[in-house]
């Protein structure tokens, strides 16, 4: 029989095994995210006490101080997250804050990182952290750290840069020459963007010199061993353009994983340089953001504008597919703040799921959040929706589901599954949109919820006359006219402005998310197909859930051998 000692060898081993397998941009292709504020999302529980002392009886965002979540807080809820369908989850930054009080309140968000180097007391601790990775890691997920390494926070802006205030603010860096010098950001010079400062003279953010020698080896080591330690998948980088790229290309490849940078703006070329450059991976999709809020944040919004950008983006991208696609964030308004009407909102989200991309929820975003124009109201605690299982969470859930279904089916359109195509705009007119993503065909409107007699033609759907298609979101059979015409109306009471996802009848039968929707008499010679060609592989992350399973079953041996 096995000793005791000799399975908690073996448990400590699998333990560090299914930490430091590293997840690469590959690897992330096909994800989808989901975005929380550690402190804003679970409250304190009896397995996850808070560590901040008093806790305010209501946490009111506009308050900006510390409502007690953690990262043992976030595991709690991990089956709320789970049964959305998400396969990842974004948490903010984990490193040491400031710990006082300033003109904004307290850094209870997060990004006010004084020492990298050193996790956040107010969240958890080191062996807190190891465990949020491994329960995620246990249920197939991933786990991605917003990480801050442009900037130190200071409260006295025009006399920070001196080692004596350094040491005092608790900084990890400490000599002068390791900041640029003290100047206000000028956006139209992008040396000024990258060498300059944000914040203000209320709480300045001072930028660290990352051309520094000192700083550039201490970061990349740090960065290798954070990622490493904790058994982290990906890393969302703050403030990204503040930094020259180069930096990011070293710092990147010392962390060992996927990347995802913050490029705010609308610029498309400047975005994408990020990409061509190879300085990351990826990048925050910002300008196909602004174009889904041109199309669809307002009824009979600018849907050219969509289509020209999302045209673009496909153009200039390299990889489009890993820009991350979102519609709310913690710096941005809350959608249905500026957007009441429930199938705007819809269709904005099916166009950021089946879009090049992997889709970025923020938390509160599936509770219809819409007291939130911007920073902090945005912020809100998400404990007292009671992580209801509302329409739009049911929403998300069935727009994951279909990505799920179609990568894991390898369904193929023209030869070609979901992840190896790229969308097309297949028609537009000034209020909708039809785009196929692989064997997927979406149509979208920005007409609103109100029915009118109107319809929308797609001439040229891709399938062929006579044969059925299956909108996946409602279940309902629809045929394919003369010359692989699809047409859809507004017209029937509560049909107003719905989006569609439609597929083939023989792939909506294999794909299963409809059910038993039968199998249509007559195949085209471009019916999708699923492909059966090579053997299923065990990819990295396969290997980390069974390291988890053996983990956990060998915890439950090892209890079981201690009893007796």
């Amino acid at each position: 029989m096995l000793q005791y000692t000799t399975l908690l060898s073996i448990i400590s081993l699998l333990s560090v095994a299914s930490l430091t397998n590293a997840a690469n941009a590959d690897q992330w292709k096909g994800k989808s995210i989901y975005q929380l504020f550690t402190d804003r999302f679970a409250p304190p529980s009896a397995t996850a006490p808070a560590r901040t002392s008093p806790l305010p009886e209501t946490c009111d965002p506009i308050q900006q101080t510390w409502c007690g979540g953690t990262w043992l807080s976030i595991i709690d809820k991990l089956d709320y997250i789970q049964g959305m369908g998400f396969d990842a989850v974004w948490i903010s930054p984990v490193s040491q804050n400031i710990d006082v009080y300033t003109p904004y309140n307290y850094a209870y968000h997060g990004y006010w990182v004084n020492d990298p180097l050193v996790l956040n007391p107010r969240f958890g601790s080191s062996d807190d952290l190891k465990a949020l990775s491994n329960a995620l890691h246990a249920r197939g997920m991933y786990l991605m750290v917003d990480v801050v390494v442009n900037n130190i926070p200071s409260l006295n802006a025009y006399d920070a840069v001196n080692s004596t205030a350094l040491k005092l603010d608790g900084s990890l860096w400490t000599d002068p020459s390791e900041f640029h010098p003290q100047c206000w950001i000028d956006y139209s010079n992008q040396t000024s963007v990258e060498n300059c400062w944000l914040g203000d003279d209320k709480v300045a953010l001072m930028d660290v010199n990352t051309e520094n020698p000192t700083v550039v080896s201490t970061l990349n080591s740090w960065i290798g061993n954070l990622t490493s330690t904790y058994g982290i998948d990906g890393l969302r980088i703050d403030a990204a353009k503040h930094v020259p790229g180069t930096f990011w290309t070293r710092f990147c490849a010392a962390s060992g994983v996927f990347c995802i940078g913050e490029v705010y703006g609308s610029d498309i070329n400047f975005a994408a340089s990020f990409q061509t450059e190879k300085w990351m991976d990826s990048i925050l999709g910002y300008p196909l953001y602004y174009g889904i809020v041109n199309g669809f944040g307002t009824p009979s919004g600018n849907m050219s504008s969509f289509v020209e950008i999302a045209q673009q983006t496909l153009a200039t991208f390299p990889q489009p597919g890993l820009l991350g696609n979102f519609i709310e964030n913690h710096d941005l308004p809350r959608w249905r703040n500026t957007t009441t009407d429930s199938q705007l909102a819809y269709n904005a989200m099916v166009a950021q799921f089946i879009f090049d991309g992997l889709p970025i929820v923020y938390y509160g975003q599936e509770q219809d959040f819409s007291h939130g124009a911007g920073d902090p109201y945005n912020r809100a605690a998400l404990w007292p929706s009671n992580y209801a299982n509302t329409t739009t969470y049911q929403h998300i859930r069935r727009l994951n589901d279909i990505r799920h279904a179609v990568i894991t089916n390898n369904t193929q359109f023209n030869g070609k599954n979901f992840l190896d195509s790229q969308t097309t705009i297949v028609a537009s007119t000034k209020t909708d949109v039809a785009f196929r993503k692989g064997p997927l065909l979406a149509v979208l409107t920005n007409r609103g919820s109100p029915s009118v007699a109107q319809a929308f033609g797609v001439p040229t759907s891709g399938w062929s006359a006579q044969s059925a298609v299956i909108d996946l979101l409602s279940c309902k059979q629809h045929a394919v006219g003369s010359g692989g015409a699809i047409s859809v109306s507004y017209a029937a009471s509560g049909y107003g402005g719905m989006p569609y996802i439609f597929v083939s009848q023989t792939d909506a039968a294999a794909l299963k998310i409809c059910g038993d929707v039968g199998v249509a008499t007559y195949v085209s010679a471009n019916t999708t197909t699923q492909a059966s060609s090579a053997p299923p592989t065990v990819p990295i992350q396969a290997s980390k859930e069974l390291l988890s399973v053996l983990a956990a079953g060998l915890v439950g041996l090892a209890v079981t051998l201690s009893l007796v």
